[in-house]
Order: structure tokens, then C-alpha cells, then sequence
């Protein structure tokens, strides 16, 4: 009797268990399919655009003229390291778009940081972060656009070996 009543829950939950599995297939071919169409750039480039759907990224750029940092995510997490290149000279724009998402940016901790932030989630910042609100000003300007998602800004300073 115990063993009919479980083979009907299974039957039951089966067809949504498999529709999840599809959505996450689609959802992950629609991400490649976007990525290989629209990622620019690479970790020597002045501008860089990644798009990324239920994976990490770990970007480290090491130009030091860059200008631009784009950065869309489904589902997924990344990182964004800073602390390779010199200060610049007319600041870094780093343009987020995020569903379901978290993005890290480390920066020096002696780089002024703008933001600006548009949706449901949160973005916030170490207490070693130095936070302008001139964004003419600022060596990193974060535009981001987050929903259901985390953006967090971490100052990496002189006492962790970093040079900035």
C-alpha cells in the first residue's frame, strides 16, 4: 500500500522536476548563445563586456588604460579585481546588470568610489572603501541595475600586499 502511494508521488512530481531541469537548459543555452554574441574584450582590453548566465566569473584586468566594465548576469556570480591596475586617469566605469546575481569589485582602498544603485536587492561596501558622492570625481563609477541580486565593493589595501 506504502509503495503504490509513492510510486503516484513520483509520477505526480516527476513532470515539474523535469520542467525545472528544462527552464535551467534553456535559460543556460540562451546565456551562451547571448555570451558568444555579445562578450567583448579580455583582461588586457581598455573595454570589456561579459554576459554570464549560472556560472562565476573571475575578471582581473591588468590594462591601464581601462575605461569600461559591463557585466551582465542571470543566476550567476562575479568578481571583479581592480587592484592589478594604476590609478586612473579618468576613472573606470563598471556598468552592472544583475537577476538572481552578486558581483564583487575590489579596488585599492586608497580609489575614490560612486555609485549609483536601481532595484530590488542591496549593494554596500567595506569600511575601507572610500565612497564619493562627486561621480566626476571618483576612479570607479558602479552603475547598477540589480534585481533579486547583491553588488559589494571591497577596499584591498597596502597592509595585504597590494600596490595600488
Amino acid at each position: 500500500m506504502a509503495n503504490r502511494r509513492h510510486v503516484r508521488i513520483v509520477r505526480q512530481v516527476r513532470p515539474w522536476v523535469a520542467g525545472w531541469f528544462a527552464f535551467q537548459a534553456v535559460v543556460a543555452a540562451a546565456g551562451w548563445l547571448t555570451a558568444w554574441r555579445k562578450n567583448e574584450g579580455d583582461e588586457s582590453s581598455t573595454s570589456i563586456r561579459r554576459v554570464l548566465t549560472h556560472f562565476g566569473l573571475e575578471l582581473r584586468p591588468h590594462n591601464p588604460g581601462l575605461s569600461r566594465v559591463r557585466v551582465d548576469l542571470a543566476m550567476a556570480g562575479a568578481e571583479i579585481d581592480l587592484t592589478g591596475i594604476p590609478r586612473p586617469a579618468t576613472g573606470i566605469d563598471v556598468t552592472v546588470n544583475a537577476m538572481m546575481a552578486g558581483l564583487a569589485v575590489r579596488v585599492p582602498a586608497d580609489w575614490r568610489v560612486w555609485w549609483e544603485f536601481r532595484g530590488i536587492g542591496g549593494m554596500g561596501a567595506d569600511g575601507t572603501v572610500q565612497r564619493t558622492h562627486d561621480e566626476h570625481a571618483a576612479d570607479v563609477r558602479i552603475h547598477a541595475v540589480v534585481l533579486l541580486g547583491g553588488v559589494g565593493v571591497e577596499g584591498i589595501g597596502r597592509a595585504q600586499g597590494v600596490d595600488p
